[in-house]
């Protein structure tokens, strides 16, 4: 029984002291408001008991207004972050799109002052597709039959061979890059004068075929157009010698190359157009007589 009254008496001990603060209170504010000029003592003890209580309060008013404060300005500052790196994210893009800007107008600048440099009768196009498969190399450009492009013409860079046209539409073309099986163009090794036939051999490579074992050649030796047949005009720069073997029997040696452009990263070519047609001996008399006239 005594464990029960002492388990009580501690439960209600707070509420009790509660009241009786309370009550304190109002006593102490009702003997100021009748007799306050003697009762400077009980407001000393007034003062004494509530201030630390508040100054609990306010501080845990300051405390929660300081934490709110604090989460409004990160939240603030959390979106003006997010601004910010949007605004960054632009301007990185806008640099990008400037620099590729720069970098297309000196490729063209390049191939301007290679096409003026070695044939008018030449015209740009740009690489639009690959072919996505490992058997066949070739690329689609963006001009076609109505821009005066045949089969069979040659597409170079300003670098160097790139190939030549496969197929032809009105307005596209394909074109069989060098290093497809099925390509052949005639060459000569540019220091020995050696010729041979320039096949492609898949990836990035090419092979010299039909090259005499007699012939003098090196890793090194800069391999071009021969210029005798096709529409390939002489001395355009197809390929650097990689790799020479004279090993085993036969007539014929074994040389690989690798092109002189960069076929992996094809932007711009040229397509060297057939050349005009030479007048017949009659035009040409007929030209002579009416200048005598």
């Amino acid at each position: 029984m005594r464990i029960r009254d002492f388990s009580l008496s501690r439960r209600y001990a707070l509420p009790v002291f509660i009241i009786l603060f309370l009550l304190l209170a109002l006593i102490l504010m009702s003997l100021r408001a009748k007799q306050r000029k003697g009762v400077d003592f009980f407001d000393a003890l007034g003062m004494e008991i509530c201030s630390p209580f508040q100054k609990s309060a306010t501080f845990v008013i300051k405390t929660v207004q300081g934490t709110f404060h604090h989460y409004v300005f990160l939240i603030n500052l959390e979106e003006e972050n997010r601004r910010l790196k949007q605004k960054i994210a632009q301007l990185q893009e806008q640099n990008h799109q400037m620099k590729e800007m720069k970098l297309a107008n000196e490729r063209l600048r390049e191939l301007l002052q290679f096409r003026e440099k070695n044939s008018p009768s030449m015209i740009g196009a740009e690489v639009i597709a690959r072919d996505p498969s490992s058997w066949f190399k070739s690329v689609t450009i963006d001009k076609g039959e109505r821009d005066g492009v045949k089969m069979g013409m040659a597409v170079i860079s300003s670098t160097g061979v790139i190939g030549q046209i496969l197929k032809t539409a009105s307005h596209y073309a394909i074109v069989l890059l060098l290093t497809d099986y099925n390509s052949a163009i005639d060459s000569i090794v540019q220091r020995t004068r050696a010729k041979a036939i320039v096949e492609g051999k898949g990836e990035n490579r090419c092979q010299l075929k039909y090259l005499l074992r007699a012939d003098e050649v090196a890793v090194g030796d800069i391999v071009v157009t021969a210029g005798s047949g096709g529409n390939f005009p002489k001395g355009l720069m197809i390929g650097e010698i990689k790799k020479v073997d004279k090993q085993g029997h036969g007539v014929f040696q074994y040389a690989e190359l690798a092109p002189g452009v960069d076929l992996t990263k094809l932007e711009e070519v040229f397509v060297i157009m057939e050349p005009p047609l030479l007048s017949s001996p009659q035009e040409k008399r007929g030209k002579k007589g009416k200048k005598t006239k």
